[in-house]
């Protein structure tokens, strides 16, 4: 189970069996899903307890809470994930609660990290090139909200970049 991380604003814990309901709430509507290419809309508390299943043993998945609210879920599985709850958006959480757990994965991994965006979503965009992420690749990848493909720029952060960042 993954150490809780605490930031100047947020606690970033394990998801709790508990924490479904919200899941759901803050991921299920269209205007976030849409960005995340694996979640499918609609998205219901059925499909947020599966989420909290499958990464109970996952060492970097972490909640995203504000004064014990859930807000969000920022994550390292075979890439850096993040989203936050619409009603959260544009006060820095994100970038915030990413950076926590960059920082926490640097300090014991040696090589570079993954994440991408889906094209259109510049405030996503902002947050990697802010952690130093650089483009890679340009992919199309299937959205399960849209049900279609979408164009996603790929992009890498390596440790030296992280480094001269930090």
């Amino acid at each position: 189970m993954p150490r809780p991380i605490s930031t100047d604003r947020l606690v970033l814990r394990p998801f709790l069996t508990t924490d479904a309901q919200a899941v759901a709430a803050q991921v299920g509507p269209l205007e976030t899903a849409r960005w995340l290419t694996r979640v499918p809309h609609p998205y219901s508390t059925e499909n947020g307890r599966d989420f909290i299943a499958r990464m109970a043993e996952e060492p970097l998945v972490y909640a995203v809470t504000l004064s014990e609210e859930l807000i969000g879920c920022v994550s390292i599985t075979d890439e850096l994930g993040y989203w936050i709850g619409a009603d959260w958006r544009g006060r820095g959480y994100a970038k915030e609660a990413a950076r926590a757990l960059v920082t926490r994965y640097f300090e014991g991994a040696e090589e570079g990290l993954l994440s991408g965006h889906v094209l259109g979503n510049g405030a996503s965009r902002q947050i990697l090139l802010g952690l130093g992420f650089e483009d890679r690749a340009l992919c199309q990848t299937p959205s399960a909200a849209l049900g279609r493909d979408v164009p996603v720029q790929k992009m890498h952060l390596s440790r030296d970049a992280w480094t001269r960042l930090s």
